[in-house]
């Protein structure tokens, strides 16, 4: 078996393929905070005078101040980074599908022949020892994947990392987005 590289580690330079790093913007997350600060502080002022309101709207202002909190802190993080297709500038979304054998077979010679549109009608599986590792648009301009297999304990890569474009990318995208 040969030793592939991880997408993850992949991804991280693809410029070439307008594929580029972009920091989290802690704006949102600030705002969500301030909202349930804000909601808090509604609700511990005299300006209600119904017990079971003032105390509905404090506890869910902690909720939100306390989400908007996790989500800066995560924002805030040194390796906290969204992969973005430069042209569209729309996020690249993470999905991972469980594949059969047989059709990990089929999308390897679709890997091999540039050719996906073959991928539309496969199954999925709940669970399986193949997973196919997706990042993709969601308008389908542009999708990264790579075929894994479980070794005990962890999926590891069992193809290269593939860039699909165009109509191919819309095969993907159709297939990801198949119940």
């Amino acid at each position: 078996m040969e030793d592939f590289e991880k997408i993850e580690n992949k991804i991280k330079d693809m410029s070439d393929y307008d594929i580029v790093l972009q920091k989290k913007n802690p704006v949102v997350p600030i705002f969500i905070t301030v909202i349930g600060v804000g909601l808090f502080m509604l609700g511990s002022s005299k300006l209600i005078s119904n017990d079971i309101f003032e105390m509905g709207t404090m506890s869910i202002g902690t909720i939100v101040a306390l989400y908007g909190l996790a989500r800066l802190m995560l924002a805030l993080q040194k390796d906290a980074v969204d992969y973005v297709y430069k042209p569209t500038k729309k996020k690249l979304k993470t999905h991972k599908v469980y594949i059969n054998t047989a059709d990990r077979e089929k999308i390897e010679k679709c890997i091999e022949c540039n050719d996906f549109s073959k991928i539309v009608g496969m199954k999925k599986e709940v669970t399986s020892g193949n997973m196919l590792h997706l990042l993709g648009t969601d308008d389908g301009e542009i999708f990264v994947l790579q075929v894994s297999e479980y070794v005990p304990h962890t999926f590891v890569p069992a193809s290269p990392v593939v860039v699909v474009r165009n109509n191919d990318a819309k095969s993907v995208l159709e297939f990801v987005n198949r119940k």
